[in-house]
Order: C-alpha cells, then structure tokens, then sequence
C-alpha cells in the first residue's frame, strides 16, 4: 500500500510531536539501534504518558542495558524475549531524557508515539511543510545554546585554573610535570601499569563543585580499559598507582576533555576531579 504524507494540521504543538517522533525513530536506525521494537517503544510512550506502565529510572536503565549488550554481543544477537526487555528499557530512558526537547513549550505523547509507529511500518512521513517547521525551531534553539555553551566554557575554562592555582598550594598535592595534580588515599604494592596495560578500576568523577557526572560506585559495578583509550589525566594518573592504590586526580582541562567538553555535564575547557581505586592490571 502506498504511504501517503501526513500534512500539517495549524495544530504546532501537535504537527512538531509527530515530526518529533518520526524524527526520532528514523534517527535511532540510522545510529543503529535497529533491533529496538520500534512500534513496542511508541506504544510504551503512551503507557508511560497514561501513567498505565511504570518508568524505570535513567540510571537502573542504563545499568540494565549495559549488562544485556555484554550477553548479547552489543543487542546483535537477541532474542526475541530480550527485544521486548531491550526496548521497554531504552523506552523508558529515552522518555525521560530525550523526549521533552526544552526546544518545545508542550509535547503531545501521543503524537510523537504515532509518529515513532507510523516510521516503523514506513508509511506516513510529515510533509516537508512539518519538517521545515520543525528544523526552524531546532536550528534557532541550538544558535541560542551553542552561544550560551560558549560562554559557560570560557567560565568553565578560568574557574578551572583558579580552581587548580589554589588547590596545588594545599598538603597533600602533588603536581605533575604535565599538570596533572594528585592526592594519594591509600597506596597500594607492586608494579605500577603501562601505558599499553589493561587497568580494572572503580572511580567516581566530579566537576570541580563537586557534581558527580559518573560513577562506576553507582552503577554497583567496576570497569576495565585499555590506559590508551582514556583521557590523558588517566593515562598518566593510573601509570602513578599500584594495585590497591586509591588516588585522587585533580586534572586540568588540556588533560581532560579540553575544548570538546563532553555531554551535558562537562562543558568546554572544565577541569574535572576522579576518585581512583586501582584493582589490577594485565
């Protein structure tokens, strides 16, 4: 059957709700995210909006999602089972975090969920009307952040040196020829890791103050990483330490994120704090 164009309504909170969710759907399997059940997501925005199912929290769904894509190759060897589980949990994560774009006064769930269903049976595409509309509003609001991101990273970058000026004077501190500065909890015993070495690790990272932006303590969870895969104030960090060593870093902004900053939690030029524990090493 062919797909006819969905034409704008004059309704703008409803027209942009659905290329919102047509949008988003055709966005998230183009990324990859192909074995999300795409029609099970927008009939979970409903239940969600209906208050008939209940939202699993950002974090629990993150940890959750997490442990499927070891024991699934990544979601690329799924079964039908984990498919609902998959989607029902990226449902809710993206409910809550991506759904209520600040670009937008209001939001029709309803909407966005048709338009997230009508794309997974690929029929019924917004007219070019709805989406210029829609990419008017997008473009104008990322002007307005991308302005004020700007400003808050030429703070992010002189609070971050005045930070470090004064922290470098406190006991405790070590600085590092790079810049990087340190503070030993505990000390472990042995060798200390390469730069070509795997490390295992649990750390949580602030922002200079202190808003924690991720935690491997939170996720209940450990992690390991090759030291040439990280920022660079791990790199050097970690080649510190000997298993069973506790630091803290204190890592100016050249060996963080520098001027990329990193999601919405770390903006440009940020100098940013980690607590280390350091498990092993191969």
């Amino acid at each position: 059957m062919e797909s006819t164009t969905v034409e704008a309504t004059g309704n703008k909170v409803d027209d942009l709700s659905y290329v919102h969710g047509f949008g988003m759907a055709q966005g998230l399997t183009q990324q990859g995210f192909s074995f999300i059940n795409m029609e099970l997501l927008g009939n979970c925005f409903n239940e969600f909006a209906n208050k008939t199912k209940e939202l699993v929290e950002p974090q629990a769904a993150d940890t959750a999602l997490r442990a499927l894509a070891q024991t699934t190759e990544n979601f690329q060897n799924i079964n039908d089972e984990q498919t609902i589980n998959v989607s029902e949990l990226f449902a809710s994560l993206f409910y809550q975090t991506q759904l209520f774009h600040p670009a937008f006064e209001d939001i029709n769930v309803a909407k966005v969920s048709e338009g997230i269903i009508n794309f997974s049976k690929e029929q019924n595409p917004p007219a070019k009307e709805m989406v210029e509309a829609y990419s008017e509003i997008m473009e104008k609001f990322q002007a307005v952040a991308d302005a004020e991101g700007a400003e808050k990273a030429k703070e992010a970058g002189k609070e971050g040196i005045a930070f470090l000026e004064e922290n470098a004077k406190k006991d405790g501190i070590t600085v590092t020829e790079s810049g990087l500065q340190y503070e030993v909890i505990e000390a472990g015993e042995g060798d200390k890791p390469t730069a070509d070495n795997e490390v295992t690790v649990d750390y949580e990272g602030t922002t200079i103050d202190g808003k924690v932006f991720d935690s491997s303590y939170a996720r209940g969870e450990n992690i390991s990483f090759g030291l040439g895969q990280v920022i660079k104030g791990w790199t050097e960090g970690l080649q510190l330490m000997s298993p069973g060593a506790k630091y803290k870093f204190y890592i100016p902004q050249e060996l963080a994120y520098g001027e990329r900053g990193a999601g919405a939690d770390i903006p440009a030029y940020a100098a940013l704090i980690f607590t280390v524990e350091l498990y092993s090493f191969k």
